[in-house]
């Protein structure tokens, strides 16, 4: 790895060599006359790539040339597509693109969706977009599916109900004349259908290139958006086509007087380089969570604001922001969570949508875009319906052992279905969504933090959390390192919270027990076979089982040492099996004044009817 030293002297090599020798190039004869040529297609304004230089065209429309096989491509919002064909019809500009990870067998492409820019595309009307179900319950039977070996069972059909019984899915575009009226769909002709492509109209202003032509200029980019360029006396002057006025000049005087500088700009280079390498190991990880926000909408803030009709209607406030509902252009509904100023760091923000966006399963809530402008900071997720758990703890006894299952679920997504593991950092059931359907969605991901290659130790220098539900090892590192064991042990504050074991109640039902470490005495209860202190209600048999095998799989959760807890891959294990399998968990060591959890809980209440995301 080269020293800062080393690349200063790299670069002002680079300066010394090359600017004194700029003012003596030959300048073009012409400006973006000449078309992209490879294979069928040849195409000029607003595209660029190969012979074209940048300022030709749009900056997202850059094409590629291959070649070997002479075929063109281009790389929209992060998915490389190859360009069967472009139509330059004067009233609509359209494009038959086909995703490359497709043109092989379906099971070796990339099962995840790739939306394009609304801004800039969108798919014709004669195009649907079809969902693919997968790693589905391979014990039941599914219409139209077949298997894949990474991913298990997969079935392609236009059923909703399949979104209980497959754990994740994504959209592929395909003809509407490829949806039939039957309920499953043919997969042996989804390959070929995938291979043929599909067709998306360009959302552009009206392209000034009559303009442009009719006054000898050709079409450009500049920085005020499209213009009309051409060279007069050896120099490129460029106007905005809504502004006649508007030019610039790049002319050999300018050349020169940046060649006899460079000696100055060489020293502010030594200056740039030095501050640059300090920030290095910080703008790494930020570029690398930009990456990851290249599938996702961005929104104006005037956007925001029409979204939420000048954000009108409030669900849900927390530390970190206010949600708001609101509708989209096609009315479908969304919650937009707006950040405070003084909570909206750059780090932070990028850390949360990076996380959201990485993330594609039914218990762990949907990004659909944000905003980042200037010090504006929202983000846009699907509206649910029911709220946060933490307004449903009344529930029957099988409904929330249901809701318990899909967060084990979500968390053990994160943990190990994502390409880089998340860590949550703060389980709790104001972070539990709810849709129609009482489907668990895990949500709230401002505290999250990104693993690198599946890491199993965290530095993490700071607490991170909330009250009550934080892990030990969070506090002190005499309890063990901070690892994804620290969600595991959330998860089982939380399941003992949603079964009735929580600490409000054990302060009502038996003040004689006030000093005593709360696991500690549902422990005791638990070995005697009687729970219903725990419990509100009456239970029958069945009922009383599931709350047993809850709060059995609670206390293993919420063991001191990480090493003593079970993964969430166990935990899911615990929950769907047998009752009469289940091992007791270790008795607690930790006593604690019931007093001090009750005080420190109310540290991180909230009075929301809509978790943040």
């Amino acid at each position: 790895m080269e020293t800062p030293r080393t690349e200063f002297y790299l670069i002002l090599l680079f300066l010394f060599y090359h600017l004194p020798c700029v003012p003596s190039q030959k300048q073009p004869t012409v400006y973006c006359e000449t078309p992209f040529q490879c294979g069928n297609i040849t195409v000029g304004f607003p595209f660029s790539g190969e012979q074209r230089s940048p300022s030709c065209g749009h900056p997202f429309l850059k094409l590629s040339c291959n070649k070997s096989s002479n075929t063109t491509s281009i790389n929209l919002s992060g998915y490389n597509y190859t360009v069967l064909h472009i139509d330059m019809k004067k009233e609509s500009l359209t494009l038959r693109l086909s995703r490359q990870d497709f043109t092989g067998p379906f099971c070796s492409a990339s099962f995840s969706s790739s939306p394009l820019p609304q801004d800039l595309l969108q798919n014709l009307p004669s195009y649907k977009s079809l969902t693919v179900f997968y790693t589905c319950d391979t014990r039941r039977h599914f219409l139209g599916n077949f298997t894949c070996r990474m991913n298990n069972l997969v079935s392609v059909v236009q059923d909703s109900r399949y979104n209980k019984l497959c754990d994740k899915r994504f959209s592929v575009t395909v003809p509407a004349s490829y949806v039939p009226e039957e309920e499953a769909l043919n997969i042996t002709r989804l390959e070929s259908v995938l291979r043929e492509g599909f067709e998306a109209k360009l959302n552009m202003e009206e392209i000034p290139c009559p303009e442009c032509l009719s006054t000898g200029e050709n079409c450009g980019f500049i920085v005020t958006g499209m213009g009309c360029c051409k060279y007069v006396s050896g120099s490129i002057e460029c106007r905005d086509s809504n502004n006649d006025t508007g030019s610039y000049s790049m002319n050999r005087f300018i050349l020169i007087t940046i060649g006899t500088g460079s000696v100055v700009i060489a020293f502010l280079v030594m200056i740039l380089v030095f501050l640059l390498c300090e920030r290095r190991k910080k703008k790494a990880l930020r570029k690398q969570n930009l990456e990851a926000l290249v599938t996702s909408r961005l929104y104006s803030y005037r956007q925001i604001k029409k979204i939420t009709k000048s954000f009108s209607e409030v669900v849900g406030r927390g530390g970190f922001g206010t949600v708001y509902k609101g509708k989209l252009r096609d009315g479908s509904k969304v919650a937009v969570k707006v950040l405070k100023d003084s909570m909206s760091s750059s780090e932070d923000f990028i850390n949360e949508v990076a996380s959201i966006s990485q993330t594609s399963h039914v218990n762990i809530v949907s990004l659909l875009g944000f905003c980042y402008e200037g010090s504006k900071r929202a983000i846009v997720y699907e509206f649910v319906e029911n709220g946060s758990l933490d307004q449903s703890m009344n529930l029957d006894v099988s409904t929330l052992y249901g809701i318990a299952l899909g967060v084990a679920k979500g968390i053990e997504y994160l943990h190990y279905g994502c390409r880089t593991r998340i860590v949550h950092f703060d389980i709790k059931p104001q972070n539990v969504l709810l849709d129609h359907n009482l489907r668990p969605k895990v949500s709230d991901f401002g505290l999250a933090k990104l693993c690198q290659n599946q890491e199993s130790i965290l530095s993490s220098l700071d607490t991170r959390g909330t009250i009550g539900y934080i892990a030990p090892e969070l506090f002190s590192r005499m309890y063990g390192s901070v690892s994804y064991k620290s969600d595991v042990y959330s998860y089982g504050m939380l399941l003992l919270e949603m079964i009735g074991a929580n600490k409000e109640r054990v302060g009502k039902s038996d003040s004689n027990k006030s000093s005593v470490y709360f696991p500690d005495w549902i422990y005791k209860d638990l070995e005697s076979g009687d729970i219903t202190m725990l419990l509100e209600g009456e239970l029958n048999q069945e009922e009383e089982d599931i709350a047993k095998k809850m709060i059995i799989v609670g206390l293993w959760c919420i063991q001191l040492c990480p090493s003593d807890r079970p993964t969430m891959n166990e935990v899911i294990e615990m929950m769907e099996g047998s009752l009469d399998t289940l091992k007791a968990p270790p008795k607690p060591l930790l006593h604690m004044s019931m007093q001090n959890i009750s005080e420190s809980s109310q540290l991180s209440g909230e009075s929301s009817i809509y978790s943040e995301v």
